[in-house]
């Protein structure tokens, strides 16, 4: 692809930045600004009434990206002041711009820069496999895609964040770079668990191809805990991280069987919210993700290749998100980095990535309401939801039928 559809990519997704500023937003300014100015050691030790949104219940390296977003946004302020002030020429309008958009630039840019990270993987991988074309028109398609440019820029979650490490971990696995592999793995779960599914396969991957170097995933949960120590502020490790990820960033803020999630619990229960211990919807869900999740991987040590790798962990994040309890709209995001590099192998990919990026767009929509379009959120009826929901369960059923073909 050429340089210039990079930069206007690019510049678009900045623009889409300054447009809306989500409550979510203002949780991940306040968190980075209180670890900058207080210092890192007491934000997770801080009561709740000592914050104006929530407590942190992100990982450390989401934190340590909201600090580098406030200090990007005080050094950008006092860089544009200082040459206002200094160059006569200058326009006063930019200090304007920044003061208003500055922290929603900040906050967003390393999800922006992330989907161009996930279009370098895509790259990387059709040159690792000889299908350097192929790359560059899913690469960009990538970039194009309305739902996944509203998720990153527009609404500035981190999704795309955490994707671009675990699919450059993938690549890194697929070249042999295992050190490496393992280290971008631990900084993909280090700033968020979404991509928590991909261990039990990645170990059936490093047992059948490097066996003599399985030490070196150690590296993984070593980069975890490195990233925490500055977090750290008394008591035993160990302990303090187990209970920091099972009571605070684990289970989340809902404990409903769906969290606006277009799912099975949503075409079981509808709009409704129902908490996930009803029917024992929580057991349900892990009983059979965790089937699912068996069956990949005796499925990938029978056969353990690149394609079936990337099929398997796509089977795997669609399952999640289809059966698993309190699931967010934005949790089917892994899916898309993964068909893209399926594209590179498989032909049947492309129905399955269209129809999922308009159900995914309409169920971000759903969970925000951004911007406002009467017309549009007229059509969320429960039975427009239900079968946005049922489409889902359609398009898993599909891509699970192409196990044989893979």
């Amino acid at each position: 692809m050429k340089v210039i559809i990079f930069i206007l990519l690019l510049v678009f997704r900045l623009w889409m930045a300054t447009l809306a500023k989500h409550g979510d937003m203002y949780n991940n300014w306040d968190w980075g600004e209180t670890a900058v100015k207080s210092g890192p050691q007491r934000v997770y030790e801080l009561p709740k009434e000592a914050w104006p949104h929530s407590r942190p219940n992100q990982p450390a390296g989401s934190i340590l990206l909201y600090m580098a977003s406030f200090r990007l946004n005080s050094k950008v302020d006092y860089l544009i002041k200082t040459i206002n002030l200094k160059v006569t020429w200058f326009p006063s309008r930019v200090v304007w711009w920044w003061e208003d958009h500055g922290q929603l630039v900040s906050i967003k840019l390393p999800s922006i820069l992330a989907d161009f990270a996930i279009a370098w993987a895509i790259l990387a991988l059709g040159k690792l496999y000889g299908v350097p074309v192929m790359s560059k028109k899913i690469a960009l398609i990538y970039l194009i895609n309305p739902a996944l440019w509203y998720n990153s820029s527009f609404w500035g979650q981190t999704d795309s964040l955490v994707a671009s490490l675990a699919l450059w971990s993938i690549i890194f696995l697929f070249q042999r770079r295992l050190s490496w592999s393992a280290i971008f793995l631990g900084l993909s779960l280090a700033t968020k668990a979404s991509w928590l599914p991909i261990l039990p396969l990645y170990v059936v991957w490093w047992l059948r191809h490097h066996l003599p170097k399985l030490y070196l995933l150690a590296l993984a949960p070593l980069i975890v805990i490195g990233l925490f120590l500055p977090f750290h502020f008394h008591g035993d490790l160990p302990l303090w991280l187990y209970n920091l990820y099972s009571q605070r960033i684990l289970p989340g803020e809902s404990n409903f069987a769906t969290v606006s999630a277009f799912n099975l619990w949503h075409l079981v229960f509808g709009q409704r919210l129902v908490p996930d211990s009803f029917w024992s919807v929580n057991l349900i869900g892990a009983v059979v993700c965790g089937l699912i999740v068996a069956y990949a991987m005796v499925a990938l040590w029978r056969r353990a290749t690149p394609q079936k790798f990337l099929y398997w962990n796509l089977v795997i994040f669609m399952s999640v998100f289809l059966f698993a309890s309190r699931m967010h709209e934005r949790y089917l995001y892994p899916a898309f980095g993964l068909l893209s590099a399926l594209g590179l192998f498989s032909s049947w990919v492309g129905g399955g990535y269209l129809v999922l990026s308009l159900t995914y767009m309409l169920n971000m929509y759903y969970g925000w309401w951004a911007p406002s379009l009467p017309q549009v959120m007229a059509w969320y009826t429960p039975t427009f939801t239900k079968m946005v929901s049922g489409v889902n369960l359609a398009v898993w059923a599909y891509v699970v039928k192409q196990r044989k073909t893979n």
